[in-house]
């Protein structure tokens, strides 16, 4: 999938006893985003860590705000989508919209199995400062197996304005490479100067 502007990222918690009929339902409706409203790519997975652990979230990327705005429609719509909120097994309590900046990371057309999602916070105008750290630290998230990385701010939320890094990984063993070397990487520790981690969390991809 190549770099998109924008993502927009749906949480719901789901009934246990639902999740892998709504998993199937998903790739499904994955597929018919795709091919039928403009959506570039999806993800879908399971929250392992953090405020919304056990939740799953779906992960849309777009070229444009105005793609959303037809999958919403087209979603209006879709028997899919209607027979997963009519099971009354799930519940969508969170959608936000960001931005997607273009980085020097190359990313993988691989899809991975995991996704690290960081939120932190910071000021507006430290937005250079902060991308130049994140290309500058490209490398490293590459050399130690990171397959996909995204960088942006929240359009939309009660987190309005802050940043939002999603790295995805072949393994768990890859993001604790990636996080051993970060820890004593340059521009990681010039990063943590002026950004403030409010948020990391480890999606499972389904």
């Amino acid at each position: 999938m190549s770099d998109t502007n924008y993502i927009i990222l749906t949480v719901a918690s789901v009934d246990f006893s639902y999740r892998e009929n709504m998993t199937k339902l998903m790739a499904q409706h994955s597929k018919d985003l795709i091919a039928n409203a403009g959506v570039k790519g999806t993800r879908f997975g399971s929250i392992g860590t953090g405020e919304h652990a056990g939740s799953l979230i779906f992960i849309q990327f777009y070229d444009e705000l105005n793609g959303y705005q037809k999958a919403m429609e087209f979603q209006s719509q879709s028997p899919v989508f209607k027979e997963i909120m009519d099971s009354g097994k799930v519940n969508v309590y969170l959608r936000n919209i960001a931005t997607s900046l273009p980085t020097k990371f190359e990313n993988s057309t691989e899809h991975p199995k995991y996704i690290v999602i960081t939120r932190a916070e910071a000021a507006m105008s430290d937005k250079d400062k902060f991308l130049n750290c994140i290309n500058d630290a490209a490398s490293c998230f590459k050399d130690n197996g990171a397959i996909t990385l995204r960088f942006g701010n929240l359009l939309t939320g009660s987190n309005v304005g802050n940043y939002l890094l999603g790295v995805g990984y072949p393994s768990l063993e890859a993001i604790e490479k990636t996080y051993d070397e970060l820890l004593t990487h340059s521009s990681y520790k010039e990063l943590m100067t002026f950004a403030k981690v409010n948020m990391r969390n480890i999606i499972k991809i389904l």
